[in-house]
């Protein structure tokens, strides 16, 4: 189980930053999990939704191997 301190997500170098509580940073690269894990825009969207507002959730899913299942489950549709 990883345990949290900080989780934050760093546009300029496109890498999701965490420290957990024994003080260890990791590091997750988003574009090459946006490759993996979104097969349109709609799914890159809602991972993208994730990434901003909850990057607590987004780890979760990733570590557990549902992110993907989440995404094909909640696309964001973007209004024209």
């Amino acid at each position: 189980m990883l345990y949290l301190k900080s989780c934050f997500y760093d546009l300029d170098t496109g890498m999701l930053e965490m420290e957990d509580i024994d003080g260890i940073c990791y590091s997750i690269d988003v574009y090459a999990v946006e490759d993996l894990c979104a097969d349109n825009m709609y799914e890159r969207s809602a991972l993208d939704y994730l990434l901003y507002n909850e990057p607590v959730k987004y780890v979760n899913l990733l570590l557990f191997g549902e992110l993907r299942e989440y995404v094909q489950q909640h696309p964001i549709y973007l209004e024209d």
